[in-house]
C-alpha cells in the first residue's frame, strides 16, 4: 500500500496519452456545447487557411500552452481601458475553456471566412456557451479581425462580449483562490495538461487519502470483527482484505477530492478513468484473496481431510480461479482507460487457432489434468508407478505432476503423456505383498526340505501382521545349484516403512527356520567333469 501513491502518478501518466487520443468528454458546466450547426460540426475535412478559425484557435491554444499569454493576448478583442490586463485575460480564459468548454480545434471550420451555413453572422463563428458566477449564459464566439496596419494579419479573435465576461466566468472556477496566491512559475502548464501546482499537489494528496483510507478500513474492520465475532474466521479474513479495503477508501477519498484540484476537463476525465480502473484492480485484488482464503478454509475442513482427491482438485481449482480473476481484472481496467477491449478479444479469437497449432502440447497438458483430475486414478500424496518410475505425487499442476523418488529426486511429466500411460497406483492396496525366493543347497535332503516348508509356513501364519489366508510356501523348481522354494505372503499395512520392518522379521525367521532344519542356503558353484583321452 506504500505503492499506492505511485500508482495513481503513475496511472495518470500512463493513461492520458489514451485518453486524449479518444473522444472529447463533455462539458461539466456548459449550458449548450455549441448552437445548433455551428462551426463545431463543420470544416473537420477542409483544407486549413492561415486566416481561419481553426488556425487562429490554434494558435491561441498552443501560445497558452507555452505560458506565452502575451503573444496569445492578440487573440483577443480587448476593448479600451484593458490594455494593461491583456495577458492576464489570455490565462484567464484559458483556464476557462480548458476546465468549462471543450473545444476541438479539428472540428473547428478550415476557410477564411468560417462556416457560411451556421446561421451566423458572416465572420462570427459560436464555441459553445457557459453560465457565469451570476448564472448568465455567456456566448463564447470568435469573430474575424481585419488588419488594421501594414504589419498586421487577417485572423479571428475572441469576441469583445467574450472578452468582457472573461472576469465573471473566471469567477466560477474551483480553486482560483489558489492560482491567484501561487507563484508565476506553479502556474505554468506542464507536462499532460497539469499544471505544476497539480503535480505537486498530487503526491501529497494521495498519502494523505492513503493514511486516511487506512483509518477508515481499521474502524471498519472494527465494527465487522464485533458483528461477525461469534465466526472462527472473521479475524482471519479482515486480516487478509485490509490492504484491497484501504485501497478502495483511499481511493473513494481522492474521488471525493478531485474535482478541488481544477483539472481540466481532459486531465479530470483521465483522472476518473484512472480511479475507476484502480478500483476495478481493488476489487478483483479483494476476490483474488477470497479465492486464497476459501481454499485454505476449504482445505482445512474436517471432510476434505478425509479425501485425499479434494487436494488436487482443490488445487487446480484455485489456479483457474485465479487466473479467471486477473484476465477480468485486466479486461475491465483497460477498458476503463479506453483501450478497446473488444477489438483485443476479437483478435485473440482470430489468432486462436494460430495459438492452438503453436501450443498444441499445452492445450493436450491442460486436457490431460483435467482428465487426471476428473477419473483420479491417483491423488496427491498416493504412491505411483509407470515405466520405470516409482514416486509419491506431489503436486498435480495444470501442465504437469510432480513425483519424488525414492532417492529423493524430482521427476516431472507432462499431464498429457501421463494421461496416455498405464499407472499403477499403490496407495489405494489394502495390504503389502511379500515374497522371496529360499534357494537351498542341493545337499539338502528331502524330509528336510520338508520340514522346512511347514516351519516357514507356521512362522508366517503366527506372525500378527501377517494374513494367514494368503500365505504360500512351495518348492517351485530346481536350479543349477539349489533347490527354489518360493515365499509368499501378505503384510496387513498400507505404510511402507512398516512393512520394510516387517518383511526384515519375516527374512530373518525364514533363515532360523534353515539353521534349525540343519540345512545351508546354496551358493551358485558349478561342477566340472573331465574325462582322459588315451588316444591323445
Amino acid at each position: 500500500m506504500v505503492m499506492l501513491p505511485f500508482i495513481l502518478i503513475g496511472g495518470l501518466v500512463f493513461a492520458l496519452p489514451v485518453a486524449r487520443a479518444q473522444a472529447a468528454p463533455p462539458p461539466v458546466a456548459v449550458a449548450s456545447a455549441a448552437a445548433p450547426g455551428a462551426s463545431l460540426d463543420k470544416g473537420a475535412g477542409d483544407d486549413e487557411a492561415t486566416d481561419s478559425p481553426r488556425a487562429s484557435y490554434r494558435s491561441y491554444i498552443e501560445a497558452c500552452d507555452r505560458a506565452h499569454y502575451g503573444d496569445a493576448a492578440r487573440y483577443l478583442d480587448v476593448p479600451r481601458g484593458l490594455e494593461q490586463r491583456r495577458a492576464e485575460l489570455a490565462r484567464k480564459l484559458h483556464d476557462v475553456l480548458s476546465e468549462r468548454l471543450w473545444v476541438d480545434p479539428d472540428k473547428l471550420s478550415g476557410s477564411s471566412h468560417g462556416n457560411k451555413g451556421d446561421g451566423l453572422p458572416i465572420g462570427t463563428e459560436e464555441l459553445g456557451k457557459i453560465r457565469d458566477d451570476k448564472d448568465r449564459v455567456v456566448t463564447i464566439r470568435l469573430v474575424r479581425r481585419e488588419p488594421k496596419s501594414a504589419d498586421d494579419e487577417t485572423r479571428w479573435v475572441f469576441a469583445r462580449s467574450t472578452v468582457d465576461n472573461i472576469d465573471g466566468l473566471y469567477a466560477t472556477l474551483k480553486a482560483r483562490w489558489l492560482r491567484d496566491r501561487l507563484a508565476g512559475p506553479l502556474l505554468d502548464r506542464g507536462w499532460y495538461a497539469l499544471y505544476y501546482w497539480q503535480w505537486v499537489a498530487l503526491p501529497v494528496l494521495a498519502l494523505l487519502c492513503l493514511g486516511v483510507g487506512r483509518v477508515l478500513a481499521w474502524f471498519a474492520g472494527f465494527i465487522a470483527l464485533r458483528i461477525l465475532a461469534k465466526r472462527r474466521w472473521t479475524h482471519e479474513l479482515l486480516h487478509a482484505l485490509r490492504r484491497p479495503v484501504t485501497m478502495a477508501f483511499a481511493l473513494a477519498i481522492f474521488w471525493a477530492v478531485t474535482p478541488y484540484l481544477a483539472f481540466t476537463l481532459i486531465a479530470e476525465n483521465t483522472a476518473q478513468r484512472i480511479l475507476r480502473s484502480l478500483g476495478h484492480l481493488a476489487f478483483f485484488w479483494a476476490l483474488l484473496l477470497l479465492v486464497n482464503f476459501a481454499g485454505a478454509e476449504i482445505a482445512k475442513a474436517p471432510w476434505a481431510r478425509t479425501r485425499p482427491s479434494v487436494g488436487s482438485l482443490l488445487s487446480v481449482g484455485m489456479k483457474l480461479g485465479k487466473f479467471i480473476v486477473a484476465a477480468l481484472a485486466a479486461m475491465a481496467a483497460l477498458s476503463e482507460l479506453g483501450y478497446p477491449v473488444t477489438s483485443i478479444v476479437a483478435g485473440l479469437g482470430l489468432g486462436g487457432v494460430a495459438l492452438a497449432l503453436a501450443a498444441q502440447k499445452t492445450v493436450e497438458n491442460l486436457f490431460g489434468s483435467l482428465s487426471i483430475l476428473a477419473d483420479q486414478p491417483f491423488v496427491v500424496g498416493e504412491i505411483i508407478r509407470f515405466d520405470t518410475v516409482e514416486g509419491t505425487v506431489e503436486s498435480i499442476g495444470l501442465r504437469s505432476t510432480r513425483l519424488r523418488t525414492i532417492d529423493r529426486t524430482l521427476v516431472v511429466i507432462p499431464n498429457g503423456k501421463l494421461a496416455d500411460m498405464r499407472i499403477e497406483s499403490l496407495g489405494p492396496r489394502d495390504r503389502i505383498r511379500f515374497a522371496t525366493k529360499l534357494l537351498l543347497a542341493r545337499s539338502t535332503s528331502p524330509k528336510q526340505i520338508r520340514t522346512i516348508v511347514a516351519d516357514i509356513k507356521t512362522m508366517l501364519q503366527s506372525h500378527p501382521r501377517v494374513c494367514k489366508e494368503d500365505t504360500l510356501v512351495r518348492v517351485t523348481g530346481i536350479g543349477e545349484s539349489s533347490f527354489d522354494v518360493d515365499v509368499i505372503a501378505f503384510v496387513d499395512t498400507r505404510v511402507f516403512d512398516d512393512f520394510a520392518e516387517i518383511r526384515e522379521q519375516l527374512i530373518l525367521g525364514v533363515v532360523e527356520v534353515v539353521e534349525r532344519a540343519g540345512a545351508t542356503l546354496a551358493l551358485p558353484t558349478r561342477t566340472v567333469v573331465c574325462t582322459r583321452n588315451d588316444e591323445l
